[in-house]
């Protein structure tokens, strides 16, 4: 159960592994090799750009059903102990494959044949997003890779078509990933002052895709993850010193979204002692409905202890509560 007189203050880290990147560029700004030496990075490849890239830890991927197995395990304790940031490359091809998984999995071959009011496209989105956020809410850092696209547009003062830079994803879950990333750079292949080639990181452009949920990160710098690393260390010490926030001596991250140790025998019984103390009170019936509802006719002491009986049990126990009170 939420206990508000525990909530602690939020210390923004330095560290790249806990938040959530969105990389996007033509083919070769290095987005998979740069996302590649994040420590603890485990790549789930629906493109395997990374058969070139030494050290990759990488899971290819073809369906969304995998996909879907795979983010499961990372519930998994050994597995959270090996990983820490979870790779896409790319985020186009995932939605793409969870596209054509809900169109098996709806009966269908167009999201319109599902039903009215874009229901079909509501499953769609819905199972994308849940699966997709359901990563970071396990505790991992995220990395998110796309390609970029350019398409024509008409100019709103001018009325004459230009071409925009934008990520190469369908319009329905681009909104998903943008707002749940932390930062989104587009990655542009440049030359230095003395014409050596390389790729630059935008971070804060008005007419192309940019985001980043730090006021003090440069606009531009040169794509490495040695260079990346010190824009952060460098953005995050200068938020403490304009907030005139002392540094903590050690800062770790903790996950928002973790889940509290649960005794599941306690949890067990006290979800059958407050139904007793219901039905003392002459309220069996909405007892036995309630109970019904949820567990489908199997009894709370039948209940062996897995995450969703967890949750089921405190569904009933909440709402035996509301009905106790």
């Amino acid at each position: 159960m939420i206990d508000l007189t525990k909530v602690q203050p939020n210390f923004v880290t330095p560290t790249l592994n806990d938040k959530i990147w969105l990389f996007y560029g033509e083919m070769g700004t290095r987005k998979t090799s740069v996302s590649c030496q994040f420590k603890d990075h485990l790549l789930f490849a629906f493109d395997i750009g990374y058969k070139l890239i030494n050290g990759a830890m990488a899971v290819p991927m073809q369906k969304w059903s995998d996909f879907k197995n795979a983010v499961k395990q990372l519930d998994n304790p050994e597995i959270k102990n090996k990983y820490k940031v979870i790779i896409i490359d790319t985020i186009g091809m995932a939605y793409q494959a969870c596209y054509m998984y809900m169109l098996t999995q709806m009966g269908v071959s167009e999201p319109s044949e599902a039903g009215a009011f874009g229901m079909g496209w509501k499953k769609i989105r819905n199972e994308f997003e849940t699966v997709i956020r359901s990563i970071a809410q396990k505790g991992y850092g995220l990395i998110m890779l796309a390609h970029s696209d350019e398409v024509e547009k008409e100019d709103k003062v001018t009325k004459q078509k230009i071409l925009v830079t934008k990520i190469d994803i369908d319009k329905r879950p681009d909104l998903i990933i943008k707002g749940l990333a932390d930062f989104v750079f587009f990655l542009h292949k440049e030359e230095k002052e003395d014409g050596t080639p390389t790729v630059f990181a935008y971070t804060n452009l008005v007419s192309i895709d940019t985001k980043s949920r730090s006021r003090y990160l440069s606009p531009k710098f040169e794509f490495n993850y040695e260079t990346l690393q010190q824009e952060i260390n460098n953005a995050i010490n200068k938020q403490y010193q304009e907030e005139q926030i002392a540094i903590p001596e050690s800062i770790e991250y903790t996950n928002p979204y973790a889940e509290e140790e649960v005794d599941f025998t306690s949890l067990q019984k006290k979800v059958q002692d407050t139904a007793l103390e219901l039905m003392e009170k002459g309220q069996e019936t909405q007892v036995s409905t309630l109970l019904l509802s949820i567990f489908k006719g199997i009894k709370i002491s039948e209940l062996t202890q897995s995450k969703d009986n967890i949750e089921k049990l405190k569904v009933a126990l909440s709402s035996m509560e509301d009905l106790l009170n």
